[in-house]
């Protein structure tokens, strides 16, 4: 439903996240205005469910359980007041429905993407496809920005002994790299703090997550989590299975190095698919031939969720300034970026953006084992504020 948007979903949450507002976006279709009724999707139901507004699994079907509340449409000069209809029809499964009220027909048009906002209890619709309601957003005398306002959380104490120790590291200047390559940058600064390079995937720094990058690397992406498969519920079985069923032979070993997202195809066929219905994350094989579709791996969307919310629960995103090349490499640290409590409930709408994509990292070792060195989610690092709140930029320097 996204994917038909006359807004840029990226855009949309980079706005939501800046101004620190937790939503579900729904993108109206033609029948739907015309019938006055939309269909809630997944992501809707759950965070209704989660902001304790409605619990469309609760509900009974039909008319008589019908539950009709007050809410506002934002107009950039105020707000108009709804009612928001929630239903479950007989027919259909009884498959979650939602009318957004009149306002929504006034001030909406088919494939126009909302903001659901439930704050205090309260309901609001925005739709961000007017240019004059996201610029109300930005204004802090608007009525929508002053009810949305939010005091910052203080820094935690580890954060200011983080930031302590990083700048004593940028004082020693320009430092050899300890490893040739593109990791150089982040296991040096992380030897240079007295972190002992392990496999443990909690936060790097007494919970803070450490990201380093080199200045000027504008189109690389920034590595989110990596996250295993769940073997269980996907048909290649094992990473084994998936490096015999799609992987390549290069310099005589089997191996699968690729970057894949949900917006298109890549080279190999593959590409990311949501299943709303099960809450899973799905890879998939299309045919170039036939175009059908192969399902061969599973990520359960809550596991990837929990994974990035306590990964980055609190982030410092270092950036280092570099000479030379190779193991003669140095690097000088000169600048961080604080991120905090990233917006999960994105998640899903940025993979289905092409916005957050995976990279598979896999090789054949012998009949019987494959590595991985992981199952990597990333992120252009321009496109962070679609994830976390307003962030705070620190000279080391």
């Amino acid at each position: 439903m996204l994917a038909s948007s006359d807004f840029p979903v990226e855009e949309a949450l980079e706005l939501l996240t800046r101004n620190d507002i937790d939503a579900a976006l729904l993108v109206p279709t033609p029948t739907g205005l015309k019938k006055s009724i939309l269909d809630a999707t997944d992501d809707l139901r759950a965070y209704f469910r989660d902001q304790g507004f409605h619990d469309y699994a609760a509900q009974g079907q039909g008319q008589d359980e019908k539950v009709v509340r007050d809410a506002f449409f934002v107009r950039p000069n105020g707000l108009e007041k709804t009612r928001v209809s929630l239903y479950r029809p007989v027919t259909k499964n009884g498959d979650p429905r939602i009318w957004p009220g009149q306002a929504t027909r006034r001030n909406a048009e088919a494939f126009n993407l909302l903001a659901l906002v439930v704050l205090d209890g309260v309901l609001y619709i925005a739709n961000l496809s007017d240019a004059s309601v996201r610029a109300s957003l930005e204004d802090p005398a608007s009525t929508f920005r002053r009810i949305l306002a939010r005091s910052r959380t203080p820094d935690l104490p580890v954060v200011n002994e983080l930031l302590g120790r990083l700048r004593e590291v940028a004082k020693k200047g320009f430092v050899k790299t300890l490893r040739p390559g593109d990791t150089g940058v982040g296991m040096t600064l992380e030897t240079l703090l007295g972190i002992a390079a392990n496999s443990n995937r909690a936060p790097d720094f007494k919970g803070v997550e450490l990201k380093a990058k080199r200045l000027g690397r504008t189109l690389n992406r920034s590595s989110l989590f990596s996250q295993v498969p769940d073997w269980k519920l996907s048909p290649a079985g094992s990473a084994l299975g998936l490096l015999n069923r799609r992987g390549y032979v290069r310099d005589g070993r089997r191996q699968l190095y690729h970057e894949l997202d949900a917006s298109k195809t890549n080279s190999l066929g593959l590409k990311l698919d949501l299943d709303e219905e099960n809450d899973w994350l799905r890879q998939v094989h299309v045919d170039v031939t036939t175009g059908a579709v192969t399902h061969d791996v599973t990520w359960r969307m809550e596991a990837l969720r929990k994974r990035l919310a306590t990964k980055h629960a609190e982030t410092f995103w270092v950036r280092a300034k570099c000479r030379g090349r190779g193991p003669d490499e140095e690097f000088c640290y000169v600048e961080v970026e604080h991120t905090r409590e990233p917006k999960v409930r994105n998640l899903e709408a940025l993979i289905e953006a092409g916005v957050i994509s995976m990279d598979y990292t896999l090789s054949k070792i012998s009949e019987t084992r494959a590595r991985d060195h992981g199952y990597l989610f990333k992120i252009h690092p321009a496109n962070l504020g679609a994830l976390f709140p307003p962030s705070r930029v620190y000279a080391l320097a």
